[in-house]
């Protein structure tokens, strides 16, 4: 066979007919239901024939294989004790340092990665040494609420938020673990001159309108361990200070007026309202993509990281509900929700099959307009009319009956509260519908540069 195989790192199938003078062969013996593959190879039995005829077929291995084709005679290797990287260069740590204590105003820009648990205590602390800060929908949860006075609010998409006012005021920004991709630089710092601070664990993805100054690169929690220490600012600067007020007042206005509006469909902002009280902190909410995300992103405030889990840069229409499956298993004890419009939900509706087979634990909420809305708000804005966006009602309520699941309808804005509380302490997946009244979408893309819709 080593003479005849055609190539040294294929495997290959091969007959052999003839007569073979000695075949000595190995057999697993049955065993007990449960057992594991490993375990029942350990017992086999060997047979041994001589002066036999017939057709012998197998397949050829290559030598490389032998490193996975025999079972393994130790236990499994443990994890090192400790591993991954370390702290950013310590002399970057002090320039970032002096920059940080040297500027007028400076702002922190937080990225995915400063929400995920293990960073996010850290960067509390950081942020805590009197900075102001902004976030991507999808750090959402990393500033805590003791800090809120602090948080311009997030940003991303579209610029054209109170953060932004925020941000553009700075003239030292110092990101962290962010990723171009959730807010492109070229929409908040193109054209600028000042000093960009990057702490991530991957250098910088550099363009004209990135380009730090100094970069810690590094295991972010460590870094900013080391950082924060070093800080020796005692108060925000007083232009910070009077931005944070006016965001601080526009928040409590809009919270009031909120809770207020009425009417069907209901108005995005009323859900908001409504919604709020329920993000406690045994809630996860996976978001799907759509114009009603940015209502969501905006305005529903999370201060437990990893709480509120949005796709935002990838566009990813129809995650919702999957991710929702996917949270259901990783945290049996939470309740889920996810939130989607009815065009994202159909994306992948067909998982409710999973959810139901699962007994996911998870609330469905859709908003429901009968189009893709975002898509026909950005269509008018550049060409001055909608084209292709709009499809056929959907029975919700049925569809989820149609795969064993709970269906649910919210018909006015005083019904979200009690339908919300009965759907969460259902056990199993549950689908919530409720009619929106998108009107004021127009007003999501007020103020945006002429060249942020594509």
């Amino acid at each position: 066979m080593t003479r005849c195989e055609p190539r040294a790192t294929f495997f290959t199938p091969f007959r052999l007919d003839g007569t073979f003078m000695r075949i000595r062969s190995r057999a697993v013996s049955p065993p007990e239901e449960g057992t594991r593959l490993v375990d029942a190879a350990k017992a086999q039995s060997e047979f041994r024939f001589t002066d036999v005829t017939g057709t012998l077929v197998g397949l050829w291995s290559p030598g490389f294989s032998s490193a996975f084709s025999i079972a393994c005679a130790h236990d499994v290797l443990p994890m090192p004790a400790y591993s991954g990287l370390g702290p950013a260069d310590s002399a970057a740590i002090a320039e970032a340092a002096r920059l940080i204590n040297c500027a007028e105003n400076p702002v922190v820009l937080l990225g995915l990665l400063a929400s995920k648990p293990a960073n996010a205590l850290a960067v509390r602390h950081f942020i805590g040494r009197h900075l102001p800060v902004v976030g991507t929908f999808q750090a959402a949860g990393a500033v805590a609420a003791h800090l809120f006075e602090n948080f311009g609010g997030r940003v991303g998409q579209l610029a054209n938020q109170p953060g932004d006012r925020l941000l553009d005021s700075a003239d030292v920004v110092i990101t962290i673990g962010y990723d171009p991709v959730e807010y492109p630089p070229g929409d908040w710092n193109r054209n600028s001159a000042r000093k960009l601070i990057h702490i991530d664990v991957l250098p910088a993805d550099l363009d004209n309108s990135y380009r730090p100054y100094v970069e810690l690169t590094g295991d972010i929690a460590s870094t900013l361990g080391l950082l924060t220490p070093q800080l020796t600012r005692t108060h925000r600067s007083d232009l910070a200070a009077t931005i944070l007020k006016a965001i601080a007042a526009e928040r409590a206005e809009l919270s009031r007026e909120s809770a207020t509006r009425s009417g069907t469909p209901i108005h995005p902002l009323r859900l908001v309202a409504e919604l709020q009280p329920f993000l406690s902190s045994d809630v996860t909410l996976c978001l799907d993509m759509g114009s009603f995300h940015l209502w969501l992103a905006r305005h529903l405030y999370s201060f437990k990281a990893r709480q509120i889990l949005i796709s935002n840069g990838q566009q990813t229409l129809g995650v919702a509900l999957p991710w929702a499956i996917a949270a259901s298993i990783v945290r049996p004890s939470e309740k889920v929700m996810a939130i989607s419009g009815d065009g994202g939900f159909l994306f992948s509706a067909m998982e409710l099959e999973t959810a139901v087979r699962l007994k996911a634990n998870i609330v469905q909420l859709v908003w429901i307009d009968g189009t893709y809305d975002m898509v026909a708000t950005q269509e008018v804005i550049k060409y001055g009319r909608k084209s292709g966006i709009a499809f056929g009602p959907v029975d919700l309520v049925k569809y989820a009956e149609a795969f064993g699941a709970t269906g649910k309808m919210i018909r006015i804005s005083d019904e979200i509260a009690p339908v919300m509380k009965e759907a969460l302490n259902h056990a199993g997946p549950i689908i919530v519908g409720v009619h929106v009244d998108y009107s004021d979408n127009h007003k999501l893309f007020e103020m945006v540069k002429e060249d942020s819709i594509h």
